[in-house]
């Protein structure tokens, strides 16, 4: 294979920025911006003008030579993996579904400018990269003009919904499933420009893994609070999300039903069954026996929702390529349920439409993953020039009420359906 080499020179500077400062960087070339909020968010990546794009996850081999002054922080390639890329080469699994729209299943650009801001510091780096026979310059999906969108169409009314959970539920007594993660999709016409939207989703639920990403024919806004995988110092990290409550009206109503949730045999039942699954998934790709629960569960609390969390970490496996680590755990767990083959088949046979980008992974890593920070992206939207699709869902236990089921998906939904409104 050819080897190619990428010179990059990185400047520094004292900066005082917010997210706002880069939204307005959003020109006509496709471009990444992860711009996550909270104790996760230090840093805020922005890449554009891509000079190389990854359709699979066999990387080409690289020579960088870095200059300057060059952060600590590496994200050579920025992007995104469909859920339905985990269907892809499992010969047990049915093929997924035709997409509804033009987004790619495996997409990571090394981009030509890239910009770093350490919010910690004040820093901004500004990297220029340049190599040789680079791709053909592209045109970003994005349209002028005010934003304005109205709903054309639902994959599952609340009938058919709780008709679905109590399917699964009906596999769970048969012993098939243990859980399954049921999603349903709302689907949009829009008009303008899609960064007012994003903008409006971030002042609305800033959350720790905020993406906006604008590609030839494509764009994503997400708002995700979950990670998946984080790799640094050769451990690998993942922070599955199980059981949600609605956030209260007021302080004491608030309180009672985040102590509700963390006392909720249901929903640390169902957070155990993904951490032990998530366990076992980090095994295949780390170092016997470094695997082990960190936390669990742990309360988070978001603008519309509280959350339980838990995290699983490991010493990952030396030598170990981009490929090899999806073969292992790719999808999430916590967007699947356990067994978790079992479970994609029941969902590949239930849910009307592909989820695309949605429960997938989106982030960043350096080309010889020594680096790398992925999230599953819920709370999210993707979209074609006219139309966008947003994805809500959650985790069907023997425990799940139906309606209750489907009333969790209009509170996860909520920021997207204010900010579309």
């Amino acid at each position: 294979m050819r080897s190619l080499a990428i010179s990059e020179l990185w400047t520094a500077r004292s900066a005082d920025l917010r997210v706002e400062d880069f939204f307005v960087l959003a020109g006509r070339a496709p471009f990444a911006l992860l711009y996550g909020d909270g104790p996760e968010g230090r840093w805020i990546l922005h890449g554009e003008d891509p000079l190389l794009v990854l359709e699979t996850p066999e990387l080409p081999e690289l020579r960088f030579d870095r200059r300057g002054e060059v952060p600590t922080l590496l994200p050579d390639f920025i992007g995104f993996i469909g859920y339905e890329f985990g269907y892809l080469g499992e010969p047990l699994l049915p093929a997924p579904p035709a997409p509804a729209f033009p987004v790619p299943h495996f997409h990571f650009a090394l981009h030509r400018q890239v910009r770093l801001y350490d919010r910690q510091t004040g820093t901004l780096y500004e990297g220029l990269r340049e190599m040789p026979g680079r791709m053909d310059a592209m045109v970003n999906a994005l349209c002028n003009g005010p934003f304005a969108a109205h709903k054309t169409h639902d994959t599952d009314t609340a009938e058919g919904y709780c008709a679905k959970v109590s399917r699964i539920r009906e596999e769970i007594a048969r012993g098939n499933v243990y859980q399954a993660n049921l999603t349903r999709q709302e689907r949009w016409a829009f008009e303008g420009d899609l960064t007012q939207f994003a903008r409006r989703l971030y002042e609305a639920n800033p959350a720790p893994f905020s993406a906006f990403i604008a590609g030839p024919d494509f764009s994503i806004v997400s708002s995700s609070p979950e990670r998946f995988l984080r790799v640094a110092n050769g451990r690998i990290e993942t922070r599955p999300i199980k059981g949600t409550a609605p956030r209260g009206a007021d302080v004491d109503t608030d309180a009672r039903l985040a102590a509700e949730l963390l006392a909720s045999p249901k929903n640390r039942s169902e957070l155990a069954m993904i951490t032990d699954l998530l366990r076992n998934d980090l095994t295949r790709v780390c170092q016997v026996p470094s695997v082990r629960v960190e936390a669990f569960p742990v309360l988070e609390s978001y603008a519309n929702v509280h959350h339980l969390v838990a995290t699983v970490s490991g010493a990952l496996k030396p030598d170990l390529d981009l490929k090899g680590l999806l073969e292992g755990v790719f999808p999430g767990g916590s967007i699947t349920g356990c067994p978790k083959l079992a479970a994609m088949q029941l969902i590949r046979e239930l849910e009307e439409a592909p989820r695309q980008v949605y429960t997938g992974a989106l982030g960043w890593f350096t080309h010889d993953l020594s680096q790398l920070d992925f999230n599953i992206p819920i709370r999210t939207a993707w979209a074609s020039r006219e139309e966008l699709l947003f994805g809500v869902g959650g985790g069907v236990v023997w425990d799940s009420d139906p309606q209750d089921e489907y009333l969790e998906t209009i509170h996860k939904g909520r920021s997207i359906v204010q900010c579309l409104s």
